[in-house]
């Protein structure tokens, strides 16, 4: 038997086809969602990056593997899946991100293609966990841009996506069972997407069932979501035109992310 856990980024479970989104268009991950299982009650470990990836990695929670912020890696430390599917004599095989400490450390992996670790080994320092957060003006940044046009992140995407391909093709003959981890970055920022993929929601009303904003940041409440608000204050220095293009983006990434999962899936 084969594993294949394909991995996606900053991905709201609304935005699926089969999540009941009005004009979502996953139909890929619909498809595959048809024929297995859906579980609509599952949660990530931590809404913050690399805790979350350390404790997919190990099984652990974040509290037992005191990674609580992107400044905190996973270091191989402590026993993950890949360590035990490479033992059981498993080709255990990464390809893409993992945001983990460094390429030095021992993961589990046979083998790693294409990985992206955390900055320098030490990850991202400003976010560290304090109370109370300090300013973070640099988060604007990540809301100057938006709608159509390319990034690193999707350009590494179509590699991630073309090297997974080659390496099963690769490895189609073999006898030897894989247990392959495959992590895209879609629908990471930043919220630019090429037009192909923006154009089914760039001319929706903004009045449509799904275009239209559907929770405002003034109706968050609670202090801690609300200090991380706050900390990633982005939204605050987008206009109105801005932040439709944002969603409308965000949307053609989903779709995006879903195009590369059906050229995996397609492969096997």
């Amino acid at each position: 038997m084969n594993v294949l856990v394909i991995c996606s980024d900053e991905h709201s479970f609304r935005c699926l086809g089969t999540g009941g989104h009005p004009v979502i268009q996953t139909p890929n991950l619909d498809a595959l969602a048809a024929r297995g299982t859906r579980f609509d009650r599952a949660w990530a470990a931590s809404p913050i990056c690399v805790p979350t990836r350390a404790s997919l990695a190990t099984g652990r929670w974040v509290h037992q593997l005191a990674t609580w912020d992107s400044a905190q890696p996973y270091t191989g430390n402590v026993r993950g899946w890949a360590h035990v599917a490479r033992d059981a004599g498993a080709h255990s095989v990464s390809i893409g991100k993992l945001h983990f400490r460094s390429s030095d450390d021992d993961f589990g992996f046979t083998e790693s293609l294409l990985p992206m670790h955390v900055i320098d080994g030490r990850g991202w320092v400003q976010g560290l966990m304090r109370n109370p957060l300090p300013p973070y003006p640099e988060a604007a940044e990540l809301g100057a841009e938006a709608g159509v046009g390319s990034s690193s992140y999707t350009e590494y995407d179509q590699r991630i996506t073309d090297r997974t391909i080659e390496w099963l093709s690769e490895h189609a003959a073999e006898d030897r069972p894989f247990a392959a981890f495959v992590s895209l970055v879609a629908p990471h920022y930043p919220l630019t997407v090429d037009e192909e993929y923006f154009a089914p929601y760039g001319d929706l009303a903004n009045d449509t069932p799904g275009i239209a904003l559907d929770i405002s940041p003034q109706a968050i409440t609670h202090p801690a979501v609300e200090a991380m608000a706050d900390f990633f204050s982005y939204h605050k220095t987008m206009d109105t035109v801005t932040a439709d293009l944002a969603r409308r983006a965000y949307f053609g990434l989903c779709t995006w992310l879903d195009h590369n999962v059906g050229r995996i899936l397609g492969a096997l």
